[in-house]
Formats: C-alpha cells, structure tokens, sequence
C-alpha cells in the first residue's frame, strides 16, 4: 500500500492531515472563480498549504492505513513514522515529492520546505463532477457596438438636459399637498352646502309651527351692570293661555305711547321693566302685538350682546318709578319680570 495515495483520500473527507515528525497538510474553501484573461471559468475547490510545525500525531493517518492493511494501531503508527524518515531523506537529497492528485514538496533554497498544489485534482466532494473550461470570446458586429454606444451617449444627453433646480422640487413637494387639499374641498362643498340647506329647511318648519303661547320663553338673562342674579323671562305660567293675559287688576302707571317706547328713548333711561328676551326680532315683535290687542303697552328695550331682544313695559330715570311699575306687573301676572338696572 502507498500512503501518499491516503492522503489524497483524507484531505477530501477532512480539512487537515498530519504526517507525525514530518509536517501536515490543510485544506481551505475557495470559491468559483473566472480568469478575465484567459476566459477560464474555475469551479469552488479546497486550496491545500503544507505546515510543517504540525508534527504531532492526530492518529488519523495511523488509522487509516492500520484498516487499509488489516493491521494493529501500534503497527499504523510504525509505518507511518518509517513513511516520515524517508520524506525526510529525500528532501535533503535535493528530490521531490510527489502526492497523487495533492501536490508536489520540495526543498528550497533556504533549505526550507515548498509546496506546490496540483493544478487540475479538485479534493471538494461538494465540485465533484465539475471542471475547468475555457470560453471563447464573444465578437460583436461594428454597426450593433455602434448602434448602442449612440443609444448610451443619446441617453446620457437627455439626463444632462432633464436636470430639475431644487427650488422647483422643493415647490412641487410643498404644492402637491395643498392642490390635493383644494380638490377634496372643492369635492365635498356640494355636499356641505346640501347638508346646511337641509338643515336650514328643518329649523324653518320648526319655527313655523311656533303656537301664540311658545312665544313667551323664558329666558335666563343677566343684568350687565348690577350685578343682579340671574332671572327668568316673564312669559305664559303653568297652565294659563296666552287670553289669559289681560287682567282685570290695572297696572299703576300711566300710559305709555308707542313713541315714549321707541329704542331712543328708552336708551336713555337706566331703569327698565323687562317681561321678555328673545333670539329673534319676529317672535319679541310678535308678543308685542299680542300684549297691545289687550291694551298693554310693549316695546323692545334694546339688543345685548349675545343677541337677545329684552322687551319692556316701561322705562324710567327714577329708581322708586321702575319699582313700582315692577310691582304692578307682578300683581297683574307677570311672574317673571324683573328690573334692569344700567
């Protein structure tokens, strides 16, 4: 048996290989290569290095030519180091040694030892099956090369004059947002203006079915100057019509014209009776009238400013006049009126 050719065996099945008193050899994955000069495409292999300061004895070599040649361990272990004397005389004979489909050692100038792969085996089981080979150069016809070196330098012209300043980016990016914004809105105002048409349209039919007594709503009004608690808007009480207004107790003051309760004159009074407040114009117009068709002078006092219209039954400069006006008002019914002090 020749142990040289149980080397090549190993080395494919494990990464290191160690001949005991002589040196060992290692094997690294390289990777598929392509040589651009010689168009050679080179399938993965193990790359092979010899050390020869792995001397000690791993028993792997021992091993396998102990099973090779049916012998004992210890007789593997002779063989092998009679195999290390003569690679060691044979070196320093100046002779080479050669490994089948390993490589070659040999001494070199210094004396030191050279190792040198094979250049066609391959120990990779996972390449096993493939080889080397060359592929030839591939020609292209003139006018093809041509055609797209003038497509490659059309292209790159076209790139240099599509170039876009930043500031106009810039603008694009900050004007898409808001042309996407005016377009929704424009979208939906059909549909918020139908929305506020028809809401507009319930609020009317709800006010047009406003009976004679809803018009006396009682409001919670605040006197801006006084300092007075709150109170309520004198209208229709529990129960009571709007033909129970009138009243056969006479109020105690003298009548009233309608130009003495006009807003110009009753602005200038301090002191005022007020039975009512209203949102709308309509509905404090409207009790007015109610309250003249029974012989009750009325008028609207003035507008405060969350917009509603007081009405009064009297305005006055004199503190004890307003007073007495109030009292009288309360007696003939009107619970819920109250003095407005400026």
């Amino acid at each position: 048996m020749e142990i040289r050719n149980c080397i090549a065996e190993l080395l494919s099945e494990h990464d290191c290989v160690i001949i005991p008193g002589f040196g060992g050899f290692i094997g690294n994955y390289a990777p598929a290569r392509i040589d651009p000069v010689h168009h050679t495409f080179h399938p993965p292999s193990k790359q092979l290095l010899f050390n020869v300061n792995l001397r000690h004895n791993d028993g792997l070599l021992a091993t396998r030519v102990s099973k090779e040649l049916s012998i004992s361990y210890a007789d593997g272990c002779m063989m092998v180091d009679d195999f290390a004397e003569e690679c060691l005389k044979s070196l320093n004979l100046g002779e080479s040694l050669h490994f089948s489909r390993v490589g070659r050692l040999f001494a070199g100038t210094e004396g030191n030892i050279q190792f040198e792969q094979h250049q066609t085996a391959n120990l990779l089981p996972d390449s096993f099956g493939l080889t080397t080979f060359i592929s030839p150069p591939v020609f292209q016809n003139a006018s093809i090369a041509n055609i797209r070196r003038k497509r490659i330098a059309r292209t790159k012209t076209v790139r240099k004059r599509i170039i876009i300043p930043g500031f106009l980016r810039w603008a694009a990016i900050l004007i898409l947002p808001v042309g996407i914004a005016a377009i929704i809105g424009f979208m939906q105002y059909d549909k918020i203006s139908e929305k506020y048409a028809n809401n507009a349209g319930i609020l009317n039919s709800v006010f047009s079915r406003f009976s004679s007594a809803s018009l006396f709503e009682k409001k919670s009004i605040t006197s801006e100057k006084s300092g007075l608690p709150q109170s309520t808007a004198a209208g229709v009480l529990p129960g009571q019509k709007p033909e129970q207004l009138s009243t056969n107790k006479p109020i105690n003051t003298e009548p009233v014209s309608d130009a003495g309760l006009s807003e110009s004159n009753l602005s200038q009074n301090n002191f005022a009776v007020i039975i009512g407040a209203f949102r709308l114009i309509d509905n404090a117009e409207k009790l007015i009238r109610e309250l003249k068709s029974q012989g009750i002078q009325a008028s609207v006092y003035d507008r405060t400013k969350t917009g509603l219209y007081r009405v009064t039954m009297g305005a006055f400069s004199q503190r004890e006049e307003a007073l007495q006006l109030l009292a009288s008002v309360k007696s003939s019914g009107f619970n819920g009126a109250w003095l407005l002090v400026k």
